[in-house]
Order: C-alpha cells, then sequence, then structure tokens
C-alpha cells in the first residue's frame, strides 16, 4: 500500500531530523512531500542537503500557517493512506511497516495510530503515555472514541505523528479543520479523531511508532500561540456535538461538562469569553440530565461566534509578539 508522508515545514532547527526519520524507514512504498511555509532559505537548505530523489520539496507563499500548508499537502498528495509528521516530530524506524500492516488488516479503517514518547528539544524522552498493553489491537467505534475522549477532556490517542489516515475511507480535509460546520483551530486532532471514527473505526496498536517533540516555541504550548486557549471552549464544542449526536452517554456528558467546569474558572482571568460559556453550563446541565439531545443549539452557535471573534481578537493584539518572532525564525 502506498503512502503520502506530508511535512508542513517552517522551521530549520528540526526538519532535518523529521526527514531522516522517514528515509530511514523499514518500507519503501512512500512518497516524501515537504511543504515549506518559512520566510527563508533554510528549510530548503536543509532538504537540499540530503539530495534524496524520495523527497519533493515544494513552497508555500510564505508564512501561511500551519492548516494552509495541511491543506496544500492533503491536495498535493497523491496516495489514499496520508501520513502527517510536523517538522518537530519524529517516526521510529518500524512505524510504516507497522500502521501500514494495521490498515492491509482493518481496510475499513479511517485511521491506525500508536502510541508515541514525549521527548524534549534535546530528544530526551520525557513521558512515554499508553493507552494499550504492549501488542494490543483495539477497534474503536465512535461511541468508544467519544468516550475515550469528550468525556474525559483529554486526547488519549496522540498527535498527527502517530496517525496513518486512510481517505479511501471517505476522508475530507474537513475532518482536519472543522466539527459540526464550526472551524477548529487548537484541537484539530481530537476533531479528527470524532469527525473519522464516524466514517470507519479507528484502530489503535499498543507499540510506539513515534516521538512527540514538547519545546517553548510550538503551537500547543500555552504561553507561545494565542489560539492555544481556545481549545479549552473547543472541548465544550466537542461535548455538545457528540451528546447531540448520541454518542455519549447522559454520565459520560456529565462527566466532561464537570471537567470543563473545574477547568474554565482557572483560566478566566486570561480568556474572560469562557463567561459566555460558563453562564450556560446549567441549562446545558439540565438538559444532559433530562437526556435531551438538543443541546447544539442556536444559543451555542451564537456564544462560540462571539468567544471566537474574542479570540481572534486576541491574536491580532499579540501579532507584534508573533512577527517579531516570526522575523528571527522562531516561530
Amino acid at each position: 500500500m502506498s503512502v503520502s508522508v506530508l511535512i508542513p515545514a517552517y522551521r530549520a532547527k528540526y526538519v532535518g531530523q523529521a526527514i531522516a526519520s522517514v528515509l530511514a524507514q523499514g518500507y519503501e512504498d512512500y512518497e516524501l512531500l515537504v511543504n515549506d511555509d518559512s520566510a527563508g532559505d533554510e528549510v530548503k537548505a536543509v532538504v537540499d542537503r540530503f539530495a534524496d530523489p524520495r523527497i519533493r520539496y515544494s513552497r508555500t507563499a510564505g508564512r501561511e500557517g500551519g492548516a494552509a500548508n495541511a491543506r496544500q499537502l492533503w491536495e498535493m498528495a497523491r496516495h489514499d493512506l496520508i501520513k502527517y509528521l510536523f517538522d518537530d516530530d519524529l517516526l521510529l524506524p518500524h512505524a510504516l511497516p507497522e500502521l501500514v500492516a494495521q490498515m492491509e488488516a482493518h481496510p475499513r479503517a479511517s485511521f491506525v495510530f500508536g502510541h508515541r514518547d514525549i521527548i524534549d528539544d534535546g530528544g530526551r524522552v520525557t513521558a512515554e503515555p499508553r493507552l494499550l498493553g504492549a501488542g494490543k489491537v483495539a477497534v474503536l467505534e465512535p461511541e468508544k472514541m467519544a468516550e475515550l475522549t469528550v468525556s474525559t477532556v483529554r486526547n488519549l490517542i496522540g498527535e498527527y505523528c502517530n496517525l496513518l489516515m486512510n481517505r479511501a475511507a471517505g476522508l475530507v480535509l474537513d475532518d482536519l479543520l472543522a466539527y459540526n460546520g464550526m472551524p477548529v483551530e487548537s484541537l484539530t486532532d481530537v476533531a479528527f479523531f470524532l469527525n473519522a471514527s464516524r466514517k470507519g473505526p479507528a484502530v489503535g496498536i499498543g507499540k510506539t511508532v513515534s516521538q512527540f517533540r514538547r519545546h517553548a516555541n510550538q503551537n500547543s504550548t500555552p504561553g507561545f500561540h494565542p489560539l492555544f486557549h481556545k481549545g479549552l471552549f473547543e472541548w465544550e464544542l466537542f461535548l455538545r456535538g457528540e451528546f447531540a449526536g448520541g454518542r455519549l452517554t447522559p454520565e459520560q456528558a456529565l462527566a466532561g461538562l464537570g471537567r470543563l467546569e473545574v477547568a474554565y474558572p482557572n483560566w478566566l482571568g486570561r480568556i474572560p469569553e469562557l463567561g459566555l460559556f460558563t453562564a450556560g453550563h446549567p441549562a446545558l446541565k439540565a438538559k444532559i440530565q433530562a437526556g435531551e439531545r438538543d443541546v447544539f443549539d442556536d444559543a451555542f452557535r451564537a456564544c462560540w461566534d462571539e468567544a471566537s471573534a474574542a479570540a481572534t481578537a486576541r491574536v491580532a493584539r499579540e501579532g507584534t509578539r508573533l512577527q517579531a518572532l516570526q522575523a528571527t525564525g522562531e516561530l
């Protein structure tokens, strides 16, 4: 089975390691696309040093952002099996053969995922989160996916680095970038899990296939990128949508809502728009307790639009700081 490995690149610091980890796979039926969203030539210089015909290098118009970069790569990919690898993450040498083998065994799967290690800036392993026992295989239908993620308000599946996606299951790019018609800008991985599992089951394997790097200058770091904070109320988007769709029981939905009610007050000082959501929690809780599924309603959509606008305004206010980081190549 042929795989398109896609690296949306904008940092030269780690991209050489990411590329090398792909070229070291014990699997040869793949293309490697590197789309450069940087403002200079540093990423291209790293790619050129490999001088490997398996790499297809391209550029965006420059600093279009991660979503635009991912979209362009999706459209350029030649194969149905899609493997995103961000420029600061790594594949372990057996990742592609392990993931492809499970896709062959489960052709209806929308995606296959394994475990990942968490590494720091220097590549040292700092955590080894595990969802499944060693060597175990789990087939997750939509209800189980909602339970694992939304009711716990945790991403137990991982990041894009440890996923292999199957476009033949009917996946489209909006499965990564939106949920129930709402744009998702922070928790795109969780949005994908929920969207994709409704098109075909997810298959998890109890083997480590990748390394996810955590460092100061990444979009999932709270102090670095303002849109990180939108992820807090994106969880409520998922909770309302999964309960309205019947994929969460009332007990599971109340468990997720309880976790949000604990988390939101801790962030209200920095994210005042969370107050828009907390004001609606008593009515939401009453509906869930009564088993009323119409919780993804116009009132919530209006709240979402107002909170999203506030988050966008915060990004604009942070523009000077982000532009300075871009100029130094840190963003």
